[in-house]
């Protein structure tokens, strides 16, 4: 049999080459998605968990001085050992978990995976909702895709408050 096979005019090769390419790069965005935590994903899971990211933090009401953050303690979701909270304000975001009766720590906001802002707790580990990266309450990384830890801020506690520069 004779190969009968009819050329394609020039307009409709492009059309085929430039959909045949949007759909390689739509399946292969799809794979990067999934292979970066995301739904669908295969990630280890939480110490405690089942690969959750936790529930979304708590927002406390800072105030800012100079560069120094504080935060009252009474009546703020800091009240007790073990609770974490997010705080915006105007020198940044920033994560506060209350790791004894006199001790916080004080830890950036933002992860330093792909610069995203860390919004969950899973009591024992903040988590960034949007790829996954875990981090201890020291700000070290527990799971990836992040390699780097938080930046932590020394932390003061005084007179119900807690405050740390920046």
């Amino acid at each position: 049999m004779a190969d009968t096979a009819v050329p394609l005019p020039d307009s409709s090769r492009r059309a085929f080459c430039t959909y045949g390419c949007l759909s390689t790069a739509a399946v292969a965005l799809s794979a990067l998605t999934a292979g970066c935590g995301g739904e669908g994903g295969t990630s280890a899971t939480s110490p405690g968990g089942s690969g959750s990211t936790g529930s979304a933090l708590p927002a406390a009401n800072a105030t800012v001085s100079g560069r120094t953050v504080a935060v009252v303690v009474d009546g703020s979701p800091l009240a007790t050992v073990g609770s974490a909270a997010l705080l915006r304000t105007s020198l940044g975001n920033f994560l506060v978990v209350r790791t004894g009766q006199d001790a916080f720590t004080a830890l950036t906001a933002t992860c330093t995976h792909e610069g995203n802002l860390i919004t969950n707790f899973t009591g024992s580990q903040f988590a960034c909702p949007v790829h996954g990266s875990m981090f201890n309450t020291t700000g070290t990384v527990a799971r990836g895709p992040a390699t780097r830890a938080l930046a932590t801020y020394p932390t003061m506690f005084a007179n119900g408050v807690v405050s740390f520069p920046v």
